[in-house]
């Protein structure tokens, strides 16, 4: 990516945060509420919730895959 997308990137992603007053349960539910409208378009592929529900970190703080233990 070119230093103006990560730049245009990072411009949006303050503006969101200064419209929800900086407070991250207000930005959370601004991302959860995108995420479903974007899941009721039909237009985006998601990755299945159950894959990240069976990922557990193990003690080196490593992500590791609950079906490879």
């Amino acid at each position: 990516m070119s230093d103006y997308e990560i730049d245009e990137i990072r411009r949006i992603r303050q503006q969101i945060s200064r419209e929800h007053g900086h407070d991250l349960h207000r930005i959370a539910e601004h991302y959860r509420a995108m995420e479903q409208e974007l899941r009721k378009s039909g237009r985006y592929r998601f990755t299945d919730e159950r894959i990240h529900k069976a990922r557990t970190a193990d003690t080196s703080g490593e992500w590791e895959s609950a079906t490879t233990r």
